[in-house]
């Protein structure tokens, strides 16, 4: 298991590397001048230059991607930002576990209710409870999230007055952002699960345990829902990298201040070095994300298990035979 955590972090190193180089090329080469964007349009040409050669913006791509490297992996250091002058990497470091608030809860609540209803669609396949769950989850993933939160806001906070409808405070004030967030991966989660557990359900060694007479409680929960939550583990970490990098409009519009709240003020001020930072710590928090579904998804895979057990047996057997 531990060869296989270092194959995974290694693998991390140039899926990082690759998403930095891709990032900065895309910001680099996007219409705009921070410098007329930080000095504004009233700005002479003479101040413009001068912020420009201050900010290095006239060195070549292949220097300014090499110092940006260089400060990144090497130093640790975000740069800071064009329009507030403030440390990127304090800014996220602020901002970074509120994101991670509204994800956590949202996949949570996802995987709660989502696995158990499509595994209820699952054992009562072509009845009026499986039409149910799979017409609410068609519903679910069809709605845009951003429409669902316009709508919960105008519901909940403005015609009922129930909850606030922006802003950081008490509980009250997460319930409509992670309700949003939630409800695609509720009909995500429960259609891969009821797809799972349909499969599951008709291989032969369920129809083994079922002809021995096992209680069709204990064939379900303890034969096939183990097999059954593989493809499910694999879905629910995709979902919350997705979650990670696509919340920037539930955190827009109920104004939290988490890193795509960030994000989208740094674009619409061209400031680039905020964008760059933003960017890659989502991609380093996403890859953090997939290795830990892979380790789940092999800690309850048996087959991998195997892999691991008969590698370690081998091993034991050659060192034995070499004694």
């Amino acid at each position: 298991m531990a060869r296989f955590i270092v194959r995974r972090l290694l693998l991390m190193i140039p899926v990082v590397l690759g998403v930095t180089v891709f990032v900065f090329s895309i910001m680099y080469i996007v219409p705009g001048d921070p410098a007329i964007a930080i000095l504004g349009t009233d700005a002479d040409q003479t101040q413009i230059n001068l912020l420009r050669e201050t900010l290095h913006l006239n060195d070549p791509y292949i220097v300014r991607l090499g110092r940006y490297m260089y400060d990144i992996f090497l130093r640790g250091d975000f740069g800071n930002s064009l329009m507030s002058g403030v440390p990127i990497l304090h800014e996220l470091a602020l901002r970074f576990p509120n994101t991670l608030i509204l994800d956590v809860f949202a996949i949570l609540i996802s995987l709660l209710f989502g696995v158990p209803l499509g595994i209820s669609a699952a054992t009562h396949q072509n009845k009026p409870g499986d039409y149910l769950a799979m017409g609410f989850t068609m519903l679910s993933v069809s709605i845009p999230n951003f429409w669902l939160a316009l709508m919960s806001v105008l519901l909940f906070s403005n015609i009922l007055g129930w909850l606030p409808p922006y802003g950081l405070g008490g509980i009250q004030y997460w319930i409509l952002p992670i309700f949003t967030s939630s409800v695609f991966g509720i009909g995500l989660q429960a259609r891969q699960a009821r797809s799972s557990m349909l499969e599951v359900l008709n291989s032969d060694y369920i129809v083994m345990a079922r002809s021995k007479g096992l209680p069709e409680r204990q064939v379900i929960y303890k034969h096939a829902l183990p097999n059954a939550l593989i493809p499910v583990i694999t879905v629910a970490g995709t979902s919350f990298g997705t979650l990670l990098g696509g919340g920037l409009l539930v955190e827009t519009i109920f104004s939290i201040p988490g890193i795509g709240f960030y994000m989208v003020k740094a674009v619409n001020n061209r400031d680039y070095p905020a964008v760059q930072g933003s960017i890659l710590l989502l991609a380093i928090a996403f890859s953090i994300v997939i290795l830990l579904t892979d380790l789940a998804y092999a800690a309850i895979d048996p087959r991998i298990k195997s892999q691991f057990a008969s590698r370690k047996k081998k091993k034991s057997q050659e060192a034995a035979g070499n004694a």
